[in-house]
């Protein structure tokens, strides 16, 4: 009775809201007509002077009236109907939403928009993948197979790997405003699915079957790329950039040309980023940068959201999201799916999802879903109908557990169970199993017919034809039909120009420093070739100035290809949401290129060319600044051309290698022209070589009209040679005579340039330019070195594992459940009692103020308790792991943390371990490798070997990773390697595997299914059971999850606790304590979780009125907890006064560390041949190039410079080495910083493997070179020449690489290394003695430079030992012609001279036309060099005491560098 009266009174309150409802319009029309009659009185306020009334008024009120009685209608239908079909009731937040919505839609519809529904059918679908075996891990060896391979006619049909099924025989469909949630365990085929229908084919062998969309086939759907996206499970952004940048940028080049009337395209992108900004809750944070993990910016949660921002800003009637609620708590996610409903409802949006661990909130808002199973389909069909099907089959649903976590577990041996006395046809087993019984169920046959008279209507509809028409209408004007995009080229071209400003400006340290660093180059250049003066001597310093000057600009375009390699998955995400065409992208490069490179020319040339001392002319000035920027633009896009030519950055390095080598040998300044015409295998690059033309221009702009005086010089010198007739300059081609030479007669003879031709070469030059951006754009366009964001596995020879395949499927399913059983058996830790009080952390920000992240947080774990780390995204629940955890190194930490009462010690981050957020591992490394190195670093030493082996193999199966076991980690850049999800888990077992004393674990079900969720929490349950201390973030538990935790500490924004203490049985202590405070009852059924974050106010739209941080410091609990700290500290006070355990910070002695770090560096190394096999690549092609270049040279006076530019281009080699050392280094000291946190080994072992690890594949490069140019050159003389030749070679490359690490282990990121690389090249190659003689060298270089530099000292020793027996003869055309007074002989005449200076006259007896070759062996060559062949070996030392220097500085930067910052 009483229930009949409440429903009454509540049907009543119903009425009179329905009664309010009509008076609202009964006053609306009472007023209108009212207005109606003021109208009939006044025509001018409703109707002309005819009297007829205003049509256009009247169809605008009656669409606010339509709008009105719309939106009441929505508001009644949910005020009185809080469960729709399953639904929660929507919120404000939401019902604003779906007005906006629906206000948008109606404004656009009466501006002629039109609407594009999308469904989709898909009919037979399969997807068939490469198999395992196709391909094994790369390594030193494979290169070597393949280049075999190219002889045998077997291999020539391509890789024989074996095929399988990813998805098979998928029927399905999607209808317009419908949403259809995929589910299945990882490894179904879920995301396969999601990357088919949105039209990503090309990662797969074949696909079978049809998907249509909207009645498009997809062979047509390719011009409509844009229009149905998959957003990949993994966040892609570039992090130096704001949340406001980034979105403003996906506006830009997605606002559509049909908009509404006077609404402009900076209104339109106003609008939507409030929108959409106010909608996923990243409001304040639309000026933070997004970060990733090595750059501070957004929380993991709030990146996602930006992820998710970003893919809406597409507007694509078809939107496939994959695991898009990974790292977003539960009450943001539920946000999330609400949004998408909404959307989907108001706009017509065709919406595929797939979700781990969906709760049945965000189950709810789907209308159907698609159960998959190693890739077959066990169900599809209806929400409300799937649990059923499963129950009948014979399988029971836990009470509290979700249906999405039910649907997924019934696929599950360890998670399914069948309901007890059921009797009827045995539940199905197998995927196979799955699917024969779905095919036979009346489920599937209703399934059929939806779909087909869905495709009948589609067929009748034809929704594709008014679809065309209104992507038409979005696009812009200038945009081709034809095309995906929807803005033109040119504006995408200038919002990317905009986006590349933004990001070369948030760099302000990497461009202060490279602005910085050519400042410091252009001094060093100009004060070496200081003030070229008009003599002789001012002839060879012009050139080498110019030429210098060249090659400085290819040392600073160095650094753009390491750039060609960062944010490559954001490119092809771009492209596949039809952002951009790539092209587009690299157009705006070159736009920023121009005023970056030309403030770096001008700077450059302001200094260094007043300082060179060239031509004070104006014109002359600015043409050498002209073609020096066009030099520096052809470079930058050159090398950025084998960026995006090559795959990897290593290759693409040892490639570029060569080519420079080219460059510089063919340039026109080490071989002049005339004898590159001598060269018949490669004189044809001198015509094909940028430089060529850039150093015919400045040489011709610098000699034109210019004389240099040589009687100073001339020969025979000396005091009895007085009369100029009988004296000649010292030049070949030099006129007898004749005192001075002009700058073109030099040029003509010594270059064979001609002084017309500068405007012709800068011309070409800059020609250059454009065809390497064509090219570049035609790279870009055609060429996706991502894999399409498609990870593909490689294993071992011989160890990969059948997939999909049914018998090896029961044989998995063995393993599992015998490690399931094996979890019952007792485990035995060494726990302790952590507390933590009044915890605080503040940052610093920009403006230096502080930033307050955690606020007096406190708490404690103890053993045999599971405490549960919650609050909403950006709470700060991260960042307290971070500091407890000991990891933190940026910002202050004020509180106290005790291990049994006890301060931290040294071991504390040992015995500690930390799942951290992010999934950091070294990709060469296999899966079980990298487990057992965690086990053998990290356990205690007392374990054997076999003990944690065996210890590893458990965690393997428990973490259903047997078969992936001998699978390569790789990385998602190259897309070779185990998935995302099969990364986390990894993450999760490397720190099980070293047995901790202690677990923090930050998300560790994040992106999991929930059978992984539930088998990784089932284990930290035993661990906790066993004595383990635990405490674990945890951002959507299922109730059953939850269920696992004893405690709770949850967060609130702002980092202040808002609860910590007891869960209860049931949550009764949690929910009890929230519901004292005044707030609704959780329901038996509700899943806590959700419950409590929803109170508190968490969430994208989260509202309370409670200060729950306030309410809890006032709590009894709180003070509580005060106390029971207290008395743990004081307690274990008097246990600690007993102990007398001496703390250790590493488990292992720093020998063995070395040992298995050098061990596994050496793994590293074998396994990247694009590195390590790289080199040798590199060395073979500069052997050959030099050595054929410069082929058995003679002995003239000219050969003489020709040996020493091999030698000395011998050096670009090793230059070469050391920009590609640089980045190895950086990856792995990331690696080494991760696993240094955790307290693997320390900084020595790593510091020192990864220098002695290069030293064989440096001495096999440099053996490589000795071969390929000793014999060819012809250096040759005896077996000791030979030895030293390659001992002092292989010592400098043990420098060459050193130094690079040396820069690298100073340096902070790669920016600055690549900015500082050039500067500190400087000094190896300009100071040697070879571009600038030491008699030349400035005096203050010559005292301090010069004597320090290690390539002096080698090239000392190495060209006095390949000179040293070497006798000189003259060719004709090395010889310097003069002739002698009447009645002597050139002998007699130049008798006096030949006593003082070197070399011979080739014709004593003659007494005309005297010919003189300035050497007479090869002493006297560089004796003119002050080098001595007694040298040789004091310089090997030096330049091996130089190595071992670099190896301590390596140390030294790792020790300081040891802690990444965070």
């Amino acid at each position: 009775m009483v229930e009949f009266e409440q429903e009454q009174n509540n049907n009543n309150t119903d009425n009179h809201d329905q009664f309010d409802i009509i008076e609202e319009i009964q006053l609306g029309n009472n007023n209108n007509n009212q207005n109606n009659n003021n109208n009939n009185n006044n025509s001018e306020d409703g109707a002309d002077e005819d009297g007829q009334v205003d049509v256009d008024k009247g169809i605008g009120d009656f669409k606010k009236m339509a709008a009105h009685l719309e939106m009441e209608s929505e508001r009644y239908r949910l005020e009185n109907d809080g469960d729709l079909e399953g639904r929660p009731a929507e919120t404000e937040e939401d019902f604003k939403l779906r007005r906006y919505f629906e206000d948008s839609k109606r404004q656009l519809a009466s501006n002629g928009a039109k609407p594009k529904k999308m469904g989709i059918s898909i009919r037979d679908l399969t997807v068939v993948g490469r198999g395992a075996d196709a391909s094994i891990i790369p390594d030193m060896l494979t290169p070597v197979k393949r280049f075999f391979n190219l002889f045998n006619p077997y291999s020539w049909k391509g890789e024989n790997g074996t095929t399988f099924d990813i998805l098979h025989n998928i029927n399905a469909f999607v209808k317009d405003g419908e949403m259809l949630l995929v589910l299945g365990r990882p490894g179904s085929g879920c995301s396969t699915l999601l990357r088919v229908i949105s039209n990503q084919r090309e990662s797969y062998v074949e696909v079978k079957g049809d998907v249509s969309y909207g009645g498009l086939p997809s062979k047509k759907w390719g011009k409509y790329r844009g229009e149905a996206i998959y957003t990949p499970e993994e966040d892609a952004h570039y992090p130096t950039l704001t949340v406001r940048e980034t979105l403003d940028f996906t506006l830009k080049v997605k606002t559509p040309g049909q908009r509404l009337p006077d609404e402009t395209k900076r209104s339109f992108r106003d609008k939507i980023f409030n929108l959409l900004v106010g909608m996923f809750g990243i409001v304040h944070q639309a000026d933070t940068m997004v970060g990733n993990e090595w750059v501070r910016g957004l929380s993991g949660g709030e990146r996602k959201r930006m992820t998710i921002t970003e893919a809406m800003v597409s507007a694509s009637p078809i939107t496939c999201w994959d695991s898009s609620t990974r790292g977003l708590d539960a009450a943001s996610a539920l946000d999330y799916a609400k949004s998408l409903r909404i959307m989907s409802d108001t706009l017509d949006k065709t919406t595929i999802a797939s979700f781990y661990q969906a709760s049945d909130s965000i189950y709810h808002q789907f209308d159907n879903v698609l159960v998959l199973e190693k890739g077959r389909c066990i169900y599809f069909g209806p929400i409300g109908e799937a649990k059923q099907y499963f129950l009948d089959m014979g399988f029971e649903c836990e009470p509290r557990k979700s249906i999405a976590d039910f649907l997924t577990g019934v696929t599950n041996p360890q998670e399914r169970k069948v309901r007890e006395g059921f009797v009827g046809l045995a539940p199905p087993q197998t995927s196979v199993e799955f699917e024969a019984r779905w095919l036979q169920s009346p489920q599937y046959q209703r399934s059929l017919a939806r779909q087909k008279e869905f495709e009948e209507q589609i067929e009748r509809e034809q929704p594709h034809l008014v679809f065309a028409e209104q992507v038409i209408a979005e696009k812009s004007r200038t945009t081709p039909n034809s095309k995906p995009y929807v803005t033109s080229f040119i504006t995408q071209v200038m919002a990317l120009t905009v986006r590349h400003f933004q990001l070369i400006g948030n760099d302000k340290f990497g461009i202060f420093s490279r602005y910085i660093s050519l400042t410091i180059q252009a001094i060093l250049y100009g004060s070496v070739f200081y003030k070229a003066g008009g003599d002789y001597n001012g002839l060879f310093t012009r050139g080498g100035a110019i030429f210098a000057s060249l090659y400085l600009n290819a040392f600073l375009s160095q650094g753009e290809l390491p750039l060609t390699f960062v944010g490559r998955r954001i490119l092809q995400k771009h492209k596949s949401y039809a952002m951009y065409r790539p092209s587009a992208f690299l157009v705006a490069q070159v736009i920023t290129d121009i005023p970056v490179l030309a403030l770096q020319v001008f700077l450059y040339s302001i200094i260094a060319y007043f300082m060179f001392g060239l031509q004070y002319s104006a014109d002359q000035f600015f043409i050498f600044a002209f073609t020096l920027l066009g030099s520096a633009l052809t470079y930058t896009n050159l090398f950025r051309l084998f960026g995006n030519c090559f795959p990897s950055l290593f290759t693409a390095q040892n490639s570029i290698s060569a080519y420079l080598i080219f460059m510089l040998t063919f340039g026109g300044y080490a071989i002049p022209y005339p004898k590159i015409k001598e060269v018949m295998w490669f004189g044809w690059f001198y015509w094909i070589n940028p430089v060529t033309y850039a150093f015919k221009a400045m040489m011709a702009n610098e000699f034109r009209d210019a004389s240099f005086d040589c009687s100073t010089s001339a020969i025979p010198m000396g005091e009895s040679y007085t009369d100029p007739a009988y004296r000649v300059c010292p030049i070949p081609g030099s006129t007898p005579g004749q005192m001075s030479i002009s700058g073109e007669a030099y040029l003509e003879h010594t270059f064979s340039f001609k002084i017309d031709d500068r405007a012709l070469n800068i011309c070409i030059l800059y020609l250059w330019w454009l065809l390497f951006t064509a090219l570049n754009m035609i790279a870009m366009e055609k060429f996706d070195w991502t894999s399409g964001g498609y990870t593909q596995k490689v294993y071992k020879p011989g160890k990969a594992p059948k997939i999909n395949d049914a018998e090896d499927e029961l044989k998995q399913i063995r393993i599992v459940q015998e490690a399931t059983d094996k979890l019952k058996e007792n485990l035995k830790m060494e726990g302790g009692e952590f507390s933590w009080q009044n915890i605080r952390y503040t940052v610093p920000l920009a403006d230096k103020t502080q930033k307050l992240l955690l606020d007096d947080v406190e708490g404690w774990i103890k053993p045999g308790q599971m405490t549960a780390l919650m609050g909403s995204s950006g709470a700060g629940k991260t960042t307290l792991l971070d500091v407890l955890a000991k990891r933190k190194t940026l910002g202050t930490v004020q509180g106290t943390s005790l291990l049994n009462g006890k301060p931290l010690d040294i071991d504390f981050e040992r015995i500690t371990g930390y799942v951290e957020q992010m999934d950091v591992h070294n990709p060469h490394l296999t899966v079980r490798e990298a487990l057992r190195f965690s086990a053998k670093m990290r356990q205690e030493p007392s374990v054997s070997l076999e003990e944690k082996f065996s210890y590893v193999e458990h965690v393997l199966e428990m973490m259903e990773m047997k078969h992936l076991g001998d699978a390569l980690i790789g990385d998602l850049e190259s897309g070779v390697g185990i998935s995302v999800e099969e990364r986390k888990r990894l993450t999760i077992g490397t720190e099980l595997v070293a047995k901790p004393h202690i677990l923090f674990l930050d998300e560790p079900t994040s992106g999991l299914d929930s059978q992984s969720s539930y088998n990784i929490i089932k284990f930290i349950r035993k661990l906790a059971d066993a004595g383990m201390p635990l405490v674990c973030t945890i951002h959507q538990p299922s109730s059953i999850l939850f269920e696992y935790f004893d405690r709770l500490l949850l967060l609130a924004k702002g980092g202040k606790t808002a609860y910590f203490g007891d869960i209860g049985e049931n949550s009764k202590t949690l929910t009890s304590y929230f519901e004292r405070h005044g707030v609704r009852t959780c329901n038996p059924s509700e899943n806590p979780a959700e419950y409590m974050l929803e109170v508190i106010g968490a969430g994208v739209h989260g509202k309370t009125d409670i200060d729950w941080p306030a309410a809890w410091k006032a709590s009894p609990e709180c003070s509580d907890i005060t106390k029971q700290l207290n008395e743990m500290r004081e307690r274990n006070v008097r246990i600690n006064e007993q102990s007398s355990q001496k703390a250790r910070e590493f488990s292992t002695s720093g020998i063995y560390q070395f040992w298995e770090v050098y061990k596994r560096m050496n793994i590293i190394w074998w396994r990247d041949p694009s590195y390590s096999f790289g080199r040798f690549f590199q060395s073979v092609l500069t052997g050959l190039v030099l050595g054929f270049s410069y082929f058995q040279l003679d002995n003239s006076s000219s050969d003489m410079l020709q040996r020493l530019f091999v030698v000395f281009q011998g050096i670009l080699l090793s230059i070469m080495l050391i920009f590609i050392a640089i980045p190895q280094f950086f990856i792995q000291r990331e690696y080494f910083r991760r696993e240094y946190a955790s307290k693997y080994y320390s900084w020595g072992p790593f510091a020192l493997s990864i220098v002695l690890v290069e030293l064989p594949y440096i001495i096999v490069t440099n053996t490589i070179y000795f071969f390929c140019s000793y014999y060819t050159v012809g250096l040759e003389f005896d077996a000791e020449t030979g030895f030293y030749y390659w001992l002092a070679g292989t010592v400098f490359l043990f420098y060459s690489v050193s130094f690079g690490q040396m820069i690298a282990a100073i340096c902070v990121n790669m920016t600055l290394a690549m900015t500082l690389t050039p500067l500190l090249i400087v000094f190896l190659w300009l100071f040697g003695g070879v571009m600038v003689s030491p008699g030349s060298i400035p005096t203050f270089w010559k005292y301090t430079a010069y004597p320090m530099n290690p390539t002096r000292y080698y090239l000392e020793g190495v060209i006095t030992n390949v000179l040293k027996d070497l006798t000189v003869k003259c060719s004709s055309v090395d010889l310097l012609r003069f002739n002698v007074p009447a009645g002597q002989t050139c002998g007699d005449y130049a008798q006096e001279f030949i006593n003082a200076a070197p070399g011979y006259i080739d014709n004593p007896m003659d007494t005309e036309n005297c010919g003189y070759c300035i050497y007479e062996n090869g002493s006297d060559y560089y004796h003119g060099l002050e080098w001595s062949e007694t040298n040789r070996w004091r310089n090997f030392g030096i330049v091996l005491c130089y190595w071992v220097f670099n190896v301590l500085l390596i140390m030294g930067f790792v020790y300081l560098s040891r802690k990444a910052q965070r």
